[in-house]
């Protein structure tokens, strides 16, 4: 009876892996590259978006987030990769990968923090809608007599990263105002010399304020100076964007999942509520 046993949970064991196999390769990451295999590309690591984790691997926003909609933007596509490229990389036209066979594999689909309205990108691909959004705001002490913007004329401000200052260089009312600009290297500096007293407000992007520790120590000023929209794109009329909308809005819809599943993910990687993604699927 235990060998009659014994064999029984072989044969079972190995058609669950048989089974296994043929599912998982048909709707998850590839290892190997194939004609079915939709390439997701991105042309650097970009913390929290996309990056190279503790075990070796690509971990982040967007791998996540790939993982839970791939089945409903897949078309034919079995399975997908996360591929590597140029800055110049022509979406939908230049080879992403070549096989050892010389075959060549085309990317259609960029992901990787890729911020919406710059340089020609609007006039070169098609988009999603805005996923995450990244506010430039104006941070003061607590009992500052700073209520609004227009208080800052004559303040003492700190700018802090690539994305606050160049904000702050397209307000020029605000930046005039000011009585001088201090530009920091990291938030904790300029928050250091906040609580000083030695400036008396920061200008920061919302991803940096939130890694501050004991940042609600802090007055946020209402409104933005600008705020910065990553999308996900695709080559210049391509349809893929209507449906990575519709999967993403299925996910963060309880009509379609017994919860919202996609502000988790957000929140996991970036601390707090960085999406206002809105979308209103076609009506039939």
């Amino acid at each position: 009876m235990k060998t009659m046993k014994k064999v029984i949970a072989v044969f079972l064991s190995a058609l669950f892996v048989v089974l296994c196999f043929a599912g998982c390769s048909s709707s998850g990451a590839a290892e190997k590259i194939t004609d079915d295999t939709m390439l997701v590309a991105y042309t650097a690591e970009k913390k929290p978006f996309i990056y190279t984790g503790e075990d070796g691997n690509l971990t982040g926003f967007d791998v996540e987030l790939m993982g839970k909609i791939f089945n409903d933007v897949k078309n034919d596509y079995k399975n997908y990769k996360f591929i590597q490229v140029d800055e110049n990389y022509k979406l939908g036209e230049d080879a992403a990968y070549t096989d050892e066979d010389g075959n060549e594999y085309i990317a259609y689909v960029m992901v990787g923090g890729i911020e919406k309205n710059t340089g020609s990108f609007n006039k070169d691909h098609t988009f999603t809608k805005d996923i995450i959004d990244n506010r430039v705001i104006a941070v003061t002490a607590e009992n500052s007599r700073i209520k609004t913007y227009a208080d800052l004329k004559g303040a003492k401000a700190g700018v802090v990263t690539d994305a606050a200052k160049a904000a702050l260089d397209k307000n020029t009312v605000i930046k005039e105002g000011l009585k001088n600009v201090k530009e920091y290297k990291d938030a904790q500096s300029a928050v250091a010399d906040l609580t000083a007293g030695k400036i008396d407000v920061i200008i920061i992007d919302e991803f940096s304020f939130n890694g501050i520790t004991g940042n609600d120590h802090f007055k946020v000023l209402d409104n933005e100076l600008e705020t910065i929209s990553y999308v996900y794109s695709f080559k210049k009329w391509d349809w893929y964007d209507e449906a990575f909308n519709e999967a993403i809005y299925e996910l963060k819809s309880p009509e379609y999942n017994d919860a919202d599943e996609f502000t988790p993910i957000v929140e996991k990687y970036f601390g707090y509520n960085a999406s206002d993604f809105e979308y209103e699927p076609p009506q039939n």
